[in-house]
């Protein structure tokens, strides 16, 4: 999974521990993703892991062979490793993908293989590789429960998109609406991205304290030694639920982040002052959003009003909506406060 060569660390932190949110390696893959395509096959599974050792070291080798098999034949891949559980997600030509699945049944690196989700449609991953590891007091009987249920969905007929199937399962079953994550009426999801630092995981930490939820760390890759930190908290927010994600600045590099942004209602910017900064945030975001059916309003959030206009300019020149808020984004009561009006 991940590549042979130089090694991204995906680190399984601990609770508590800060993570380390920008990568100081420069990406090897281009952030402008390819032309979108006509439909294709996508198939999610869930599978035991039998993994005795570094579940890291074996996910890398699986990628290396994703990539050196799969990626000539069109498959896209996403991969999540959580509470001893494989979580898949492949798109690709209709007759590989089923010769592909045929050898997947047969790894000795799991078992109990159950295809939650079936369909042809727009391909969402729009790179090779995807992989995200998660920490979370998630139990594996817990995970397993979540897999029947999507499982008996599968077989009665029930069709949800991808994301959906993917949300649905790697979300804790103790965490405020989990059981609603199908429904998009029920969620307000925003994206935090900080142009300078760490200012979004630390707001979404303060969250987690203020709303008494726990917070979940997650550690993604793509193909090209990508390795960032993006950690995210559920809460009530009136009649609807809330997550809130923080996410690297070159997490929107990793295909699975861009097949996520339509379901945001924002992306929350925590500008920094420095208009090159802000302006390259602006620019990553967009180079992100471009050719998804929908992309979400930039929520920019900056104590100096003239910051505003020319990144105003720059989405709209994207075909973004972007709506400038006055307060201090390094402090997070205040920038959530102040931008809290225009998400909910």
């Amino acid at each position: 999974m991940l590549g042979a060569g130089a090694r991204p660390q995906l680190i399984q932190r601990k609770a508590g521990l800060r993570p380390t949110p920008e990568d100081r390696r420069v990406p090897a893959c281009p952030e402008v993703p390819p032309p979108v395509e006509e439909n294709v096959a996508r198939i999610v599974y869930a599978s035991q892991s039998l993994i005795a050792d570094s579940v890291y070291a074996q996910m890398e080798r699986i990628r290396s062979s994703a990539l050196r098999h799969n990626q000539p034949l069109g498959v896209s891949t996403a991969l999540l490793h959580q509470s001893g559980w494989f979580l898949q997600w492949k798109e690709g030509p209709g007759e590989v993908l089923r010769a592909l699945m045929e050898r997947v049944a047969r790894d000795a690196r799991h078992h109990a293989l159950r295809i939650v989700h079936a369909s042809r449609g727009p391909r969402l991953l729009d790179g090779p590789w995807s992989m995200a590891i998660v920490q979370c007091d998630d139990a594996p009987e817990a995970f397993a429960q979540r897999v029947a249920l999507l499982r008996r969905r599968h077989e009665d007929g029930c069709q949800d998109e991808p994301p959906a199937v993917w949300r649905q399962l790697s979300t804790p079953l103790g965490h405020p609406g989990a059981e609603r994550q199908a429904d998009p009426s029920a969620f307000t999801r925003v994206l935090v991205c900080a142009a300078q630092g760490a200012g979004s995981f630390e707001l979404v930490r303060w969250l987690a304290r203020r709303h008494g939820q726990p917070l979940v760390h997650r550690r993604l890759a793509g193909a090209c030694d990508l390795d960032v930190a993006t950690d995210y908290v559920d809460f009530p927010a009136g009649e609807r639920l809330a997550r809130v994600i923080a996410m690297a600045r070159r997490g929107l590099g990793v295909p699975l982040a861009r097949a996520f942004l339509p379901d945001y209602a924002r992306v929350l910017l925590l500008l920094s002052g420095e208009a090159d900064a802000d302006l390259r945030l602006v620019r990553r975001v967009a180079a992100a959003c471009a050719g998804r059916p929908q992309a979400p309003a930039l929520l920019g959030v900056g104590a100096c009003a003239d910051i505003h206009a020319p990144l105003a300019q720059v989405a709209h020149g994207f075909g973004l909506a972007y709506r400038g808020v006055l307060a201090d984004s390094a402090e997070p009561s205040a920038a959530w406060n102040a931008a809290a009006p225009f998400i909910h």
